[in-house]
């Protein structure tokens, strides 16, 4: 059998064709991808990938075009016929033209069985956040870096300005700045309508949370803790924040690319965000402050910083039933090992690796110490893997209830109305 390495910016291919069945211990047929009915490496592989305005189809066909070169395998870039890959990809299957190698989701229980099992890969050992994502032991997902969550993104000048000299650590110390910012005449923390508002609140309690809590979603789960519980300090946070004007009412009804917008624009103080806000700070320019990172803070004697809430960032997966097993196998290996392929996809959106030695922009580079210095990297919302809620549709439900708070609901109501959904949809 021939031998595939992947080198930095190139693949060395060994003379003749390659095959991976013996790595992939698995020969599933299917009529999917158009590949190699003898298993060795060419032909065609369909791949079904978020089209966005940076990852565009250009994007795509250069990231593979190297591979392609290399192996001869004609990579098909496919944007969502629905609304989203979550949506497509299960309609493919039903329909039973399911492409052979999906970006961008994660298994879930209908999926599962449709899915690849990667564990005897060699080259998935190592991979970042694989076995966190693995279900009962077996790994159907590989990627090549984590999306930080739980930042705090600020306007440097805007901290001198309040005479504020540190980033707070505790939650008496964020909530003692933001009344600083505000009395500096600065926007004290920005926030947004649709999805943000939510998520928001999630990305600053994770630390905190996973504390208190470690593995929360699974202990609620076993019913071993009530998650409006869980939640209800975070709740009360951010109703005071709320009455004191340190939140605007009327950012619940605001676009999140708006929001983005305040931000650079240096009226506000702080912003929580995820680590892909970094690529669209660099897409500004220069702006008229310096930006900082901080990681959340957690509560009065907890060590600080706390967990690092995280997602696998450029999830791939393959179609169990794809006709070209080979093929799929080797153009994944390619996208989550070779070193060129890993630092375009880290640079494209946001993503970081831990312990990277990809060269970074300053704020880039504050968002890599924090993702190194973070004691652990926890999973959000539903969770993932073996670390999962008992329901699904959390992260919409969520936002909804701390909208809620907009509008008069008290922290303990947010609390029930948390722990009533996840019974009833159980």
């Amino acid at each position: 059998m021939s031998v595939l390495r992947w080198g930095r910016g190139h693949i060395a291919l060994a003379a003749g064709t390659v095959s991976l069945l013996a790595l992939a211990g698995c020969g599933n047929g299917g009529s999917s991808g158009g590949g190699n009915a003898d298993g060795e490496v060419g032909g065609e592989v369909r791949m079904l990938v978020n089209l966005t305005d940076n990852l565009d189809q250009s994007y795509w066909e250069d990231l593979v075009a190297p591979f392609e070169e290399a192996t001869g395998v004609d990579v098909k870039i496919e944007g969502p016929t629905g609304a989203s890959v979550a949506e497509t990809f299960p309609q493919q299957l039903a329909a039973g033209n399911a492409p052979d190698v999906i970006q961008s989701i994660f298994p879930d229980d209908d999926t599962m069985p449709q899915l690849l099992d990667l564990s005897d890969l060699p080259w998935v050992e190592g991979t970042p956040m694989v076995d966190d994502y693995a279900i009962d032991g077996a790994r159907y997902v590989v990627g090549i870096g984590s999306q930080t969550q739980s930042l705090v993104f600020y306007n440097k000048t805007a901290f001198e300005e309040a005479g504020i000299t540190e980033t707070p650590t505790t939650w008496d110390e964020f909530t003692e700045d933001l009344g600083r910012l505000k009395d500096a005449g600065y926007t004290p923390m920005q926030t947004a309508g649709q999805f943000e508002t939510g998520l928001q609140l999630q990305q600053l309690f994770h630390p905190t949370l996973n504390t208190s809590h470690p593995q929360w979603q699974s202990a609620v789960a076993d019913e071993e803790l009530s998650a409006g519980e869980a939640y209800l300090p975070m709740f009360q946070h951010y109703a005071d924040w709320l009455d004191a004007g340190y939140i605007a009412q009327d950012d619940v009804g605001l676009d999140p690319s708006s929001a983005d917008g305040n931000f650079i624009g240096g009226q506000v103080g702080v912003y929580p965000q995820g680590s892909w806000f970094v690529a669209t700070l660099e897409d500004a320019g220069e702006l008229p402050f310096e930006v900082g990172v901080f990681s959340p803070p957690v509560d009065a004697g907890q060590d600080y910083p706390g967990p690092q809430g995280a997602t696998m960032a450029d999830p791939y997966m393959i179609n169990a039933a794809t006709g070209n097993m080979a093929s799929a196998q080797a153009l994944v290996e390619y996208l989550v090992t070779d070193e060129t392929a890993i630092e375009t996809q880290l640079s494209a959106d946001g993503v970081f690796r831990q312990d990277s030695g990809v060269q970074q922009t300053p704020i880039g580079e504050q968002v890599q110490q924090i993702l190194d210095e973070a004691p652990e990297l926890v999973a959000v919302g539903e969770g993932f893997g073996d670390t999962r809620l008992p329901v699904t549709g959390f992260n919409p439900k969520f936002t909804e209830i701390v909208q809620g708070l907009y509008t008069g609901q008290s922290p303990q109501q947010a609390a029930d109305a948390l722990d009533d959904w996840i019974s009833e949809n159980r």
